[in-house]
């Protein structure tokens, strides 16, 4: 049994109807600032009654309230959940909130309060609001919520509050209650009992007990006095567990004297959020139901797993989580803002938020093709799993793009802004203030990427609903010298996607006209000159490559015939094909510290605008 699906209204981030698809194992909700993840963990909480953390007591902030009406704030809110994957024994335990085979739980909050502050609030099963409720089936949820800056070494401390306490009473309930029901004591109990018996014996345990029952007597006199008695503690096993603390071992082999141990304080924050989180998933590993009964649902929330842990630790303990969640049958949905567990997982198990609608896909749900979801998986990294936080995405086809067109881009948006028309549609200034990620494919792989953006045979119902824009060459025959006027067909395989593509809400791809993207800026105007002065820059010898780039550095390309261009364009591209980055990166240098400025191609200015959030024109 898991939570297959939650719906959210009037809560939060969510005015209107929001839903959001979970899988049975592990979930990682990714996603920009603001597009609701910490939303969705609270709203499971409100809704199974997590308190794990005590819940805060609820506020008017709950309810959804526009930031252009805020006087329009919702009157309630209304959260639902629905539970699929029920074993029979479950249908059973859950039949008040059963319909159709699955468990189904609503919790609805009106934003009016009574004379004591508290809201109006109503907690059913079933699909009715009639339905018979029982409180008692929140028993059967294991439902356990990690806060992102939680504070570890408190909870791993002795106490009532202690997590190793809470573990260690789960762990032998049923042998305290075999203990009970023989009027006996557990064995920890009794070794404690023996223990203080030992002790009362010592000399300096006895001689202090005496010093202190007289004094009472002398202060109080015989009828107030008390006894006293020092003991290690009570024989209690609840006082005896909560009394126990957790301590660290740096290294753990057997060569390590258990004498080497450091106390939580002593440890670090990143250390210490993994030993709390080790000491909830061997609660959660503890069988919660007795034999004979149906296994309890399992959910795990963690908001940020990554705090305080470096990359690699952050992909060790997300295995782990991966494996847990199949192994030990426990959900676990799993907030992050970190590229690194991004890129760990399979798409199967993301779901990216988006504050566009606010809206929630499982990219489980995009019908990925099993190639585009195997090259994905493989391709995605640190720095490419960015594409999945960001507000705007270019997709572009090798480094030299890369490095230059986001300097391109300030140029492309400055136009923009400039012109008279775009007055009441101002576009970003660069790239980065856009939250557009430039993402470098090193290939022509745009039949994979493009169907998380782009399904126009789905509606785009199932798409990351962020703007996706590709740029890629349309590479006709290698010795082909096209110019505007006389353009060759290209061989690019991507050329046959852009029709379908550019039907779909999100996403559009963006050919050249001529060539290549080096080709294709070299022709435009007197891009030439600037072009041909930083390839001399490169060149550490004098002869004739040289030569010939001073002279087209010195040519007044405006003037020149579109021939003309199309020899000196494809004289560069020759000279610079095996240092394409080098070059890219020293043109982008020559734009941003020189000030040097670039007739930028149609192709690139429509896909910087797209990704931008504008309409190109």
């Amino acid at each position: 049994m898991y939570l297959q699906h939650l719906e959210i209204e009037g809560y939060k981030n969510f005015r209107s109807k929001f839903k959001v698809n979970f899988s049975p194992g592990l979930n990682v909700m990714v996603g920009e600032n603001g597009s609701g993840k910490s939303a969705v963990i609270d709203a499971i909480r409100q809704l199974l009654l997590e308190d794990e953390y005590g819940r805060s007591p609820m506020s008017d902030t709950d309810f959804n309230r526009p930031f252009d009406k805020p006087k329009e704030q919702a009157a309630s809110f209304r959260i639902r959940g629905q539970f699929d994957g029920l074993s029979p024994e479950q249908t059973v335990m859950f039949l008040p909130w059963t319909e159709n085979g699955q468990a189904i739980l609503t919790l609805e909050v009106e934003n009016k309060q009574n004379r004591y502050g508290r809201f109006r609030r109503a907690l059913w099963g079933g699909a009715s609001r009639s339905s018979m409720f029982e409180r008692e089936l929140f028993e059967a949820i294991d439902c356990v919520y990690l806060p992102p800056l939680r504070d570890a070494e408190t909870r791993l401390q002795e106490g009532k509050g202690s997590r190793l306490a809470r573990l260690l009473k789960n762990l032998n309930n049923e042998e305290l209650a075999k203990a009970k029901q023989k009027g006996a004591l557990h064995p920890l109990e009794e070794k404690v009992r023996m223990f203080n018996e030992q002790l009362a014996t010592g000399q300096s345990i006895d001689l202090a007990n005496k010093l202190i029952s007289a004094r009472l007597v002398e202060a109080l006199g015989p009828v107030f006095g008390q006894d006293t008695n020092i003991r290690f503690s009570e024989t209690n096993f609840a006082r005896i567990v909560e009394s126990l603390r957790l301590l660290f071992f740096p290294r753990v082999n057997a060569l390590t004297p258990r004498e080497a141990f450091r106390s939580l304080e002593e440890n670090s924050l990143g250390y210490n959020n993994l030993l709390y989180l080790a000491t909830v998933l061997a609660e959660l590993n503890v069988p919660s139901s007795a034999e004979g009964e149906p296994e309890y649902p399992k959910i795990l929330l963690i908001e940020e797993p990554e705090a305080h842990l470096h990359p690699q630790l952050q992909v060790v303990l997300l295995k782990y989580l991966e494996k847990t969640a199949v192994d030990k049958k426990v959900q676990v949905i799993v907030t992050t803002h970190s590229p690194v567990l991004a890129s760990s997982v399979s798409l199967k198990s993301l779901i990216h938020l988006s504050p566009a609608g606010p809206s929630a896909i499982a990219l489980s749900t995009c019908m990925l093709p099993s190639d585009s979801q195997a090259f994905i998986d493989r391709w995605l990294d640190a720095t490419k799993s960015t594409l999945l936080f960001a507000r705007g995405i270019m997709l572009v086809e090798g480094i030299a793009e890369a490095m230059l067109i986001p300097e391109l881009a300030k140029q492309v948006l400055k136009d923009w802004n400039n012109a008279p028309q775009h007055s009441a549609s101002k576009l970003p200034t660069s790239l980065e203030e856009g939250g557009v990620s430039v993402i470098n494919m090193s290939g022509i792989y745009f039949d994979h990427f493009m169907k998380l953006f782009s399904n126009t045979e789905l509606d785009d119902v199932r798409c990351i609903p962020i703007r996706c824009a590709g740029v890629t060459d349309n590479d006709p025959v290698k010795d082909s010298k096209p110019t505007f006027s006389k353009p060759v067909d290209g061989k690019n395989p991507a050329l046959s996607l852009v029709e379908n593509i550019n039907k779909s809400t999100w996403a559009r791809l963006y050919p050249n006209k001529l060539k290549t993207f080096e080709y294709d800026l070299a022709m435009e105007g007197d891009n030439l000159k600037i072009l041909s002065s930083v390839a001399k820059s490169l060149l550490s010898t004098e002869g004739p490559i040289k030569k010939t780039f001073e002279k087209q550095e010195q040519t007044g390309w405006d003037v020149m015939t579109e021939d003309q261009k199309a020899e000196a364009a494809y004289y560069l591209l020759e000279h610079i094909d095996e240092k394409k980055g080098e070059f890219a990166q020293a043109v982008a240098d020559r734009l941003a510290s020189k000030g040097a400025v670039l007739k930028i191609p149609d192709y690139i200015s429509n896909a910087v605008i797209w990704a931008c959030g504008g309409t190109p024109g």
